[in-house]
């Protein structure tokens, strides 16, 4: 079977881009006697990285199988309509791992994957133009394919009740996460990374960014009704990108008189984040849309409580390894976090509930299920 992949995602950061880059690496390296046409951008350092590191690994047999094509556009730009134009692809399948579907590409064999819909589901998550454009262009792309990948069960619902697409056509495959989330025995480490971001001994974590849909809002305040003891003892750290959103919320915590036990640490490099689960004393995630909840799984495969939403796709995720909260409810976040500061810290059954829930999702495992939708098909 001949295999087109695109992978010019993968020089972004988000959920999306760590898709395309650990899902390609897990197909070829479990199907190198497969031929590969990986469409890629050589301007881009982090691509030409991974498929470095790909091709590097492939039986000296098999290296023939893979074969580059470089693309001058980016994904999800204008001009790479009318670039793939000039490609004739000859593959069995085509596999663009994003809504927006080159115009250009028109192979048969099309598969989509569409992670979510955060432009219909979420309100004011962007304009209403770019709201129309999105469901213009992902409806449209999704009725091209002849299969609909999606993460979560959730996001398929989406799919089928916000484009109209047939369900039949969409496969629910989880993503995994990466392997550099674990528990971390190393105190070197650890201590190294707690200077770095200047962390207490003990603290409540939310990674992620900080838009309206993250509900970082009612955070605060259920965090606000903490005991003062309790909060004193778990100040709550707050990462991602500071942006308008933040000094709305830092605003927030100063009204409340917390700010004192309220700390915005800014944009953490991603290899430090397996690190800074491991130190926190518990993760919270509440989140009011979530096409899948990828930091309550890296959480819990660090072997770190978890307190979250239960809405959405996260419930999917976390099962009953996770305390959940109704998000709009902010008694019940509050009375979530109390629990999981008096109950779960330090228990070695939530620990290994954690771990055995986080080994439920696997990229190989992944891989294994997008091989056989490739395998239907290319029939």
């Amino acid at each position: 079977m001949k295999i087109s992949f695109d992978l010019r995602l993968a020089h972004l950061a988000g959920g999306g881009e760590e898709y395309a880059r650990q899902l390609l690496r897990e197909l070829v390296g479990r199907h190198p006697e497969s031929g590969w046409r990986i469409y890629y951008n050589d301007w881009c350092p982090q691509q030409k990285e991974i498929l470095r590191q790909i091709k590097e690994k492939l039986p000296p047999a098999n290296k023939e199988n893979l074969q580059l094509q470089p693309v001058r556009t980016g994904s999800l730009s204008l001009g790479q309509h009318a670039e793939f134009l000039r490609f004739r692809d000859e593959s069995n399948l085509y596999h663009y791992p994003h809504f927006d579907l080159p115009l250009g590409m028109r192979h048969k064999r099309l598969v989509l994957t569409i992670h979510d819909l955060y432009p219909l589901t979420v309100a004011n998550y962007c304009s209403a133009g770019k709201r129309a454009y999105f469901r213009l262009v992902a409806g449209r792309n999704a009725r091209r394919a002849v299969k609909v990948i999606t993460i979560s069960q959730n996001s398929k619902k989406d799919i089928v009740n916000l484009l109209g697409i047939n369900e039949e056509k969409i496969t629910v495959i989880n993503q995994g996460y990466d392997l550099s989330c674990r528990p971390i025995a190393d105190q070197n480490v650890l201590e190294k990374l707690r200077l770095k971001y200047r962390l207490p001994e003990k603290f409540i974590f939310y990674t992620g960014n900080h838009k309206p849909h993250k509900n970082l809002q009612r955070l605060i305040i259920a965090y606000g009704q903490l005991d003062r003891n309790q909060r004193e003892e778990f100040p709550l750290i707050l990462t991602g990108k500071i942006s308008r959103e933040t000094a709305a919320r830092a605003a927030e915590a100063k009204r409340l008189g917390i700010d004192g036990q309220v700390r915005f640490a800014g944009w953490v490099e991603q290899r430090d984040l397996p690190g800074l689960y491991n130190l926190a004393s518990l993760v919270v995630h509440p989140s009011l849309y979530e096409g899948f909840g990828l930091a309550a799984l890296e959480a819990m495969a660090c072997g770190t409580p978890v307190v979250c939403a239960n809405a959405t796709a996260i419930p999917e995720v976390v099962g009953e390894a996770a305390r959940t909260f109704d998000p709009y409810q902010v008694d019940e976040i509050t009375e979530a976090i109390k629990a999981a500061l008096e109950h779960d810290i330090g228990n070695t059954a939530v620990r290994q509930a954690c771990l055995r829930r986080a080994g439920l999702f696997t990229w190989e495992k992944t891989a294994a299920q997008t091989y056989e939708v490739y395998q239907s098909v290319a029939k």
